[in-house]
Formats: structure tokens, sequence, C-alpha cells
């Protein structure tokens, strides 16, 4: 009985690499299509997709800063109560 769901989960591990795969060569494809029909657009977008990625990460990290700042005065706060 084990052994059929080790089985069972190992099929399921080898279909997501299998899916991430041709995920990943189709956007490969993709950018590459792209590229080579406009370099310069192409080089643009990825300037702004870049930057869109640099101020996401900044708002979350000023978030779980935020955050915890938060629950470290909450606790104290208890703590001292």
């Amino acid at each position: 009985m084990g052994s059929i769901i080790q089985h069972g989960a190992r099929d399921r591990e080898e279909r997501s690499s299998r899916t991430a795969a041709v995920l990943v060569l189709l956007a490969v494809g993709f950018l590459a299509g792209s590229y080579s029909a406009d370099p310069a657009g192409f080089i643009g977008t990825v300037e702004v997709f870049a930057r869109s990625v640099v101020d996401g990460a900044t708002q979350w990290g000023v978030a779980v800063v935020l955050t915890a700042v938060a629950s470290w005065c909450v606790g104290r706060k208890r703590s001292d109560g």
C-alpha cells in the first residue's frame, strides 16, 4: 500500500517538473520571438519589468519590517502590562 502511495506521489512530482519545464521553454521561446521582432521595444519592456520587480521587492521589504516592528511593540506592551 505504501509503495502505491509513493509511486503516485512520484508521478505527480514528475508531471509537475515536466509542466514547469514546458512553461519555461514556452516563456523562453516567447521572449526570443519578442526580441527578434523588436529588440529596442523588448529591452524597454525588460527595463520596465525590472523596475517594477525592484519596486515590489522594496514595498514588500518595508511591509515586513513594519510588521515585525509592530509585532515587537505589541509583544513588549503585553509583557510590560
